[in-house]
Order: C-alpha cells, then sequence, then structure tokens
C-alpha cells in the first residue's frame, strides 16, 4: 500500500487531524504515555437543533483550537470519534502537573468562548468533558473509562490512576496537590510511631510511619498516607515528603536511645541526593546507625537489582538492620533475599490478618517462619488487629508482633 494510502486511512477527512487507527498504532508503538480524551457535551443535540454543517463547524473549530495547544504544549493531536478528541503526551515527556493545567484551560476556555453559528445567527457556548490516563498499556481504555466515569457522575473531568487502579476527580487531585505543598513548606509532615513487641509484650522498637498534618478550625488532624502519596508520586513531591520523615526520624534518634524502624522505597534508594545525605548522616553519627532498621517494601519492582544491594551492604557497614517488609504481598522473590541477607522478614498483613480463620494462611505463614530461620533471619507478624489472631500467633515461632492489637501509630514513641 502507498504512503497516500496509508495516509487516507489515518487521516480524517473533515478536521485533517490523525484519526483513531493513528492514536492506537501509536499509543501500540510508544511504551508509557499520558492521554486526554476530550468530548464534546451534547453533540447529537448541536447537530440535531442547528443541522450538521454547524455541528461541522463546531468540530473544525475544536480541531483548530486543539491542534494550537498541541503545536505550543508539545501533544499529538487526534480526531477519536464523531465527538472525541485527543491529546497524547508522546513517551510522556510533560510534567503531570503541567498536563492538569492544561485540561483545566481546556475546559474554561470552551466554556467561555463565543461560537458563532450563522444558522441561527447568534453564539453558543462549547462544554466539554474530559478524561485522562497515564500509562504504558491500555492507555486509551483507561482514558475512556475515566471519561465514562466523568460523565456519569457530572463532572468535568477525572482521571485513571493505573498504580491504584481507580478514577480520581480533578477536585480530589487540585486538593491533596495544594496540602501536599503547603505541607511541605510548613514542614507539616511529621512521623507516627506503631510499636513493636516481643512475645512477652515488650517494646522493641517503633516503626515510623507518615503522617500529614491539617488544621481544622483550630483541631489538629493527621492524614494517613493513603489519602495522598498516589498524587504526591504523580506531582514529582514525594521525594520532598520521603526526606522529610526519614531525617525528622534519624534527628530523633540522636537525642533518645529509642530504636526504630524506617521505611524505604526503592524510588528512594534510587534518589541519589537522599542517598549522599543519608550515608554522610549514618557515618556521623554511629550510635544512631546501630539502632535503626531499615525496611525495604518486597512488593515494588526493582529496576535495578544491584543498586538495591549497594544501598544494603553500604547501610550495613553502619550498623543498621535491613527488614524486608510486606513479605509475601507479591510472589515474593527468594533469590533477593538469599542475595540481600535481611536481618529481618515482616510478613504481609494480608496473610497474618486471616491466620484465625483460614488454614492455607497459618500454614504459609509457618512455612515462612521456618524458612526465614533456617537463614538466621528474624520474622515480624504485622497487622495483628486481635486476640484471637495473637493467641494463634503466639503458638509459632515468630520472634515480634505489630499491629492495632497493641497499639495504633501514635504522635510519641512509648
Amino acid at each position: 500500500m502507498d504512503d497516500k494510502k496509508i495516509s487516507s486511512l489515518q487521516t480524517d477527512s473533515l478536521t485533517n487531524l490523525n484519526n483513531r487507527t493513528s492514536l492506537v498504532e501509536n499509543i501500540k508503538n510508544m511504551g508509557i504515555g499520558n492521554l486526554i480524551l476530550i468530548d464534546i457535551d451534547n453533540f447529537n443535540s448541536i447537530n440535531n437543533l442547528y443541522g450538521i454543517k454547524s455541528g461541522d463547524k463546531v468540530l473544525i473549530e475544536m480541531a483548530e483550537y486543539l491542534s494550537k495547544i498541541a503545536k505550543t504544549r508539545g501533544y499529538e493531536v487526534y480526531r477519536v470519534t464523531s465527538d472525541e478528541f485527543a491529546l497524547l503526551d508522546y513517551k510522556a515527556k510533560m510534567d503531570i502537573t503541567d498536563i492538569y493545567d492544561d485540561i483545566q484551560s481546556i475546559i474554561d476556555d470552551c466554556a467561555y468562548h463565543d461560537l458563532y453559528l450563522e444558522s441561527i445567527n447568534d453564539t453558543i457556548n462549547i462544554h466539554v468533558t474530559i478524561g485522562f490516563a497515564t500509562s504504558d498499556h491500555m492507555l486509551l481504555e483507561q482514558a475512556g473509562s475515566a471519561l465514562q466515569y466523568a460523565k456519569k457522575n457530572y463532572l468535568k473531568f477525572s482521571a485513571y490512576s493505573n498504580i491504584t487502579n481507580n478514577i480520581q476527580t480533578l477536585s480530589s487531585y487540585i486538593y491533596w496537590n495544594n496540602e501536599i505543598k503547603k505541607a511541605i513548606q510548613s514542614k507539616n509532615i511529621t512521623p507516627f510511631f506503631q510499636p513493636i513487641v516481643d512475645k512477652s509484650g515488650k517494646i522493641i522498637k517503633h516503626e515510623v510511619l507518615m503522617r500529614l498534618v491539617q488544621n481544622k478550625d483550630g483541631n489538629l488532624i493527621y492524614v494517613s498516607p493513603t489519602e495522598f502519596l498516589d498524587i504526591s508520586v504523580r506531582t514529582k513531591r514525594y521525594d520532598e515528603l520521603s526526606r522529610i520523615i526519614i531525617f525528622k526520624a534519624l534527628e530523633m534518634l540522636k537525642n533518645s536511645q529509642k530504636r526504630f524502624s524506617i521505611n524505604f522505597a526503592y524510588h528512594d534508594i534510587k534518589n541519589k541526593e537522599l542517598m549522599h545525605d543519608l550515608y554522610k548522616f549514618l557515618q556521623n553519627n554511629p550510635d544512631v546507625a546501630k539502632r535503626c532498621t531499615f525496611e525495604i517494601l518486597e512488593n515494588e519492582l526493582v529496576e535495578d537489582t544491584q543498586l538495591l544491594l549497594s544501598f544494603v551492604n553500604k547501610v550495613k557497614k553502619y550498623g543498621v538492620q535491613i527488614a524486608i517488609d510486606d513479605f509475601g504481598s507479591g510472589f515474593s522473590n527468594f533469590e533477593m533475599i538469599l542475595l540481600s541477607q535481611p536481618d529481618i522478614i515482616k510478613i504481609d498483613g494480608s496473610l497474618i490478618k486471616k491466620v484465625d480463620v483460614d488454614n492455607k494462611s497459618l500454614t504459609l505463614v509457618e512455612a515462612i517462619i521456618a524458612f526465614s530461620h533456617k537463614m538466621g533471619i528474624k520474622v515480624v507478624a504485622e497487622f495483628v488487629h486481635s486476640k484471637e489472631v495473637y493467641d494463634i500467633l503466639k503458638n509459632t515461632d515468630i520472634d515480634m508482633f505489630q499491629g492495632y492489637y497493641f497499639s495504633k501509630p501514635v504522635f510519641t514513641p512509648n
């Protein structure tokens, strides 16, 4: 097939934009990307009330408007269906915050722009609904899901998160983005502490957990990262949050003899500036290092095994213990356990919380304990939420326990 025929198959004849076929092909070849899907509200009504020529004028003007945005902002623009257009950020080159700003501008510009229609000798305003997705697969489908969600719930915009597999609204995004900004500026990110106890109930150490502090009418509210962590990653503010909480915890240890367990995501370990400052702190504070456990999430995708192992070996030289967190949550990589030689394995709560009602969970927990002890690794049971669960686990060889049965996370370590 010659180039002219291929071009005609991939081009919309009315607007001269690339069409759905072209979009699908480009998505297939690009890896991760960002897609804005724009639907003209009640387009059929425009056709029915004002005629097909008026409808075509609306489509052509929308195509011209979006083409200008695409040219200045770096998107590729498509007409996907009769009343849907798309802006593709090929290979996700743009900052997610800038994309959200562009989406808001499109919604506002369309609503406030007067479009003259000869058929009625008057102007109308065009309103749009937008769905957004960022992904390395199923990008068009996910943006479509977000668009349908927005329409169904009478929203102007919604976004599909491939991290949490759910749909978020623009208002939620804007709210938490602003709260994160304020919290970072005012250092209103604070550690909470959940005790880890031995079989006698004695507190051995505390796990450090992040909380965002809000002031609501003079009342302080401490917000769990489940509310805002996904958005902090998408807006590239996670590094700042993580740095604040890690170094606040380390500074607290300088003025006490307590022991803390601090979470490190693979994202943290890739942060060269954070690692440089961390190693420097540990070198200058050997007593603190010896009272630290660094917990590494087992269920995170590790792109560079050597980078992770280098981190483990370096901090161990300073006396830091290594724990593998959430073990059993994602088809655990036993080779990584053998290579990293952790001091502690923390069994994931999804297994622990069911041991009183599911014999298979208990059998798997006992197998992890046996494997760990043969390797000289201690075991912590997370998510011990009831007396029934604790009574069953006491009869196993688990070394330490953590969960709401003993204490919720608290502002001050006991």
